[in-house]
């Protein structure tokens, strides 16, 4: 009977995939494509926060009219205890950060950061979360390797008698362990792997990427080529330790540009040996802050000739001035990624708390010492005042 009640759910949940038939990605009939990149929303740090995230998404939307939102890794603050008490939250926030795309009927798909997966549900169930919205396209790995969401979406032709795509986007899951002692998550050779035989099976068909983490030559693009933009904050990158990612993108001539989020403060891009590789833009209030407008890097494609452009759009509707900034020997950034922190935020401020109460105690001892000690020697030398008197009676 058990047996049987399960064959039935998995043949409802197998029948109800059927019938959500998801969106198909095309060009428009001027051979363009329009996508938004949402990067580090952090959804569910504070209320106030979240208003202010969903508002931003809001504007930006109605000034662009995206054909596809990708949303790059952080959509929630995981660590926070709301994911770790009740598992409802997930829900709850993915219908909020997912219904002014639905109520626009604008497709979307994700990528993992690092603060996703840390509550009480691991990034492969919130995958499922969203795989079960008709407008997701996130899919999950389809050979074994690293991660859980490394997959390609296909845009079709605006050419409809043209079967094959004519352009494909990559994601990587760049929410994997195993990179370094303290690590934020890297791409491994695996991944890679995974990628060059994917473009190969493709053609190597023009295409853009997508990841979380920014790799290490993104500080090696800022001393050496001019970019756009600004780099405000130490990169917490990874580095080609465990895969040759980026140089066999570069190297294999069919990805155009690599984008990523993580390091809130930076929003710069700029050409890396024929490759376009850039920060998104901050676009969620929660977690530190940017210390600018919040936003979303916009990328405009054009079907044939290939071609990629790409701007920041910002929540009062402004397009960002991004200056360009030269090769200086001034402005040398260390070629070496931040490592992760030791400890949490909430076991930084347990340290703290346990460090004032520990000197608050050493203080109340030394101090409770020095009395007696000034007690003892004040004693003392009155016992010596009172003898020499005593002895001048007699």
């Amino acid at each position: 009977m058990k047996f049987v009640k399960i064959k039935y759910i998995i043949i409802s949940i197998l029948l109800l995939k059927l019938v959500i038939s998801k969106p198909i990605l095309k060009f428009n009939s001027n051979n363009q494509f329009k996508i938004i990149q949402l990067t580090d929303l952090h959804y569910g740090s504070e209320p106030v926060d979240d208003i202010d995230t969903i508002f931003s998404q809001v504007n930006i939307f109605n000034y662009e009219k995206p054909d596809l939102v990708i949303f790059s890794g952080d959509m929630i603050t995981g660590y926070e205890d709301q994911f770790k008490d009740d598992e409802s939250n997930y829900w709850k926030y993915w219908d909020v950060f997912t219904r002014p795309l639905i109520e626009r009927n604008i497709p979307w798909a994700i990528t993992f950061g690092n603060h996703d997966g840390e509550g009480s549900l691991s990034t492969s169930e919130i995958l499922e979360i969203d795989q079960s919205f008709k407008l997701s396209l996130s899919e999950s790995n389809s050979v074994e390797m690293h991660g859980i969401a490394n997959y390609v979406l296909k845009i079709a032709s605006s050419n409809s008698s043209k079967e094959s795509p004519a352009s494909l986007i990559y994601i990587f899951d760049s929410s994997t362990k195993g990179c370094s002692k303290l690590d934020w998550g890297c791409v491994h050779q695996d991944q890679v792997d995974w990628f060059k035989n994917t473009s190969k099976s493709f053609n190597k068909t023009d295409s853009i990427a997508f990841v979380h983490i920014p790799p290490v030559e993104i500080i090696d693009l800022w001393n050496m080529y001019p970019v756009y933009g600004n780099f405000s904050e130490t990169s917490c990158c990874f580095e080609n330790d465990f895969g040759n990612f980026v140089p066999s993108l570069v190297e294999s001539g069919d990805v155009h540009g690599l984008y990523f989020g993580h390091d809130h403060e930076n929003d710069f891009h700029g050409n890396y040996n024929g490759m376009d590789l850039g920060y998104g833009r901050k676009s969620g209030a929660g977690s530190y802050s940017s210390k600018k407008p919040l936003g979303a890097r916009v990328f405009l494609l054009t079907e044939s000739p290939f071609s990629l452009s790409t701007w920041i759009r910002e929540a009062d509707g402004n397009i960002a001035t991004q200056e360009v900034h030269y090769q200086s020997e001034n402005d040398q950034k260390v070629l070496q990624c931040k490592k992760k922190d030791k400890y949490s935020k909430k076991e930084k401020i347990i340290i703290k708390v346990v460090g004032i109460l520990l000197l608050v105690l050493v203080v109340v001892v030394v101090g409770f010492l020095s009395f007696k000690f000034y007690k003892k020697h004040e004693f003392k030398k009155q016992y010596q005042e009172l003898k020499k008197f005593s002895n001048c009676i007699l």
